[in-house]
């Protein structure tokens, strides 16, 4: 039977893991796109790790880290949902899904009342769990160069 927790990071361990994790979803949407994320200040982001995040989430399963994602500070009462990656080993048991819910609580909890993200058209998967969780078409909220889809969801 499989086990799986989600959970939010509070061990150097865990915070660890999700780096890796952050890391190889950096690789893979840079290989995916065909360009750098530079200009989100990710140098900044991993020198500093996780001092930019408000939050941490990390689902892992048998024990294994297989996917997570981050609740930063964007302004006022908003804040952002980052880099949401699940390895290939832990596809199918709707990590994706599970992480956002959390993610989505927790800021609430913190008093956000909005919350933003960006992503690719074409990662569809990760599309349709933003759809399903409510979250909806905004404008560009930041200065980024490429083609992103900008989306938001009121706490």
């Amino acid at each position: 039977m499989m086990r799986l927790e989600i959970k939010r990071v509070d061990t150097v361990d865990d915070i660890a893991a999700v780096r890796e994790i952050f890391t190889e979803y950096l690789r893979f949407v840079e290989d995916y796109l065909g360009q750098t994320l530079a200009f989100q200040g990710t140098d900044k982001e991993f020198a500093d790790f996780p001092q930019t995040y408000d939050a941490l989430f990390l689902a892992k399963l048998n024990g294994a880290p297989m996917a997570a994602c981050g609740v930063k500070p964007f302004k006022d009462e908003i804040c952002e949902l980052k880099r949401l990656y699940c390895r290939p080993d832990g596809r199918g048991h709707h990590l994706g899904l599970k992480l956002c819910k959390t993610a989505i609580k927790t800021a609430t909890e913190m008093g956000y009342k909005k919350i933003y993200l960006d992503t690719d058209h074409g990662l569809t998967h990760a599309n349709s769990i933003y759809e399903k969780l409510g979250f909806r078409d905004i404008e560009k909220y930041y200065d980024n160069p490429m083609e992103s889809r900008f989306m938001a969801l009121n706490l």
